[in-house]
């Protein structure tokens, strides 16, 4: 049943319904319910998110205090970061934090923490398929890392891992090579004449 449909007076006891005094608190109660539903409507945010735009989500964003949030960022990254905002702030200092960041703006990313690699204790690897955490986007996310990571966690290295498709041919040939004599007249006077010729030499 949705707030702005509600009728109180189907909702009343059979023994009340009777009672026009009932029926009336009832109705009146309705009028003022759906109007309580309509205007509520109108401060609900977050389910207007994917529909508002760069300028309402930086300023959403500032509100919520989300200090790894970027405004140059595309407005689909906007939506996820400020989507994400609330369980990020929950778990700041967590693995899964900085997953979230960097799923949020890099597409995908992993933590591997130090004893998963044999490396030193409070140290942490970062994997991703993204180039841009190594290249254009480096100090952005170095910046925002600092933001989210445990303060006493050391990020040893960001590792890239990159897949692609070619395509490969591959082809399979045969040769039939085969030799054949053939002699034309008198063997024996043929065979003599190559001895005779064979000893000039």
């Amino acid at each position: 049943m949705k707030l702005e449909q509600i009728d109180l007076v189907k909702l009343l006891p059979e023994f009340m319904r009777g009672d026009r005094a009932n029926r009336g608190l009832a109705a009146g109660a309705n009028i003022v319910l759906r109007d309580v539903a309509a205007k509520a409507k109108l401060l609900t945010v977050w389910d207007k998110i994917d529909s508002m735009t760069d300028e309402q989500l930086d300023e959403l964003a500032w509100e919520l205090n989300i200090e790894w949030y970027k405004s140059t960022a595309d407005t689909q990254t906007k939506r996820a970061i400020i989507k994400s905002s609330d369980k990020v702030h929950a778990k700041l200092g967590t693995k899964w934090a900085v997953e979230q960041i960097i799923t949020d703006y890099f597409g995908s990313g992993a933590v591997r923490e130090w004893w998963e690699y044999g490396g030193e204790p409070y140290h942490f690897k970062v994997f991703s398929t993204n180039p841009g955490l190594v290249n254009e986007h480096h100090d952005e996310f170095l910046a925002m890392l600092e933001v989210v990571k445990r303060k006493s966690a050391w990020l040893d290295a960001v590792i890239i891992s990159l897949t692609g498709e070619m395509n490969i041919f591959a082809g399979v040939a045969t040769h039939d090579l085969t030799f054949e004599t053939h002699t034309m007249g008198d063997i024996e006077a043929i065979a003599g004449e190559a001895a005779a010729l064979a000893a000039t030499f």
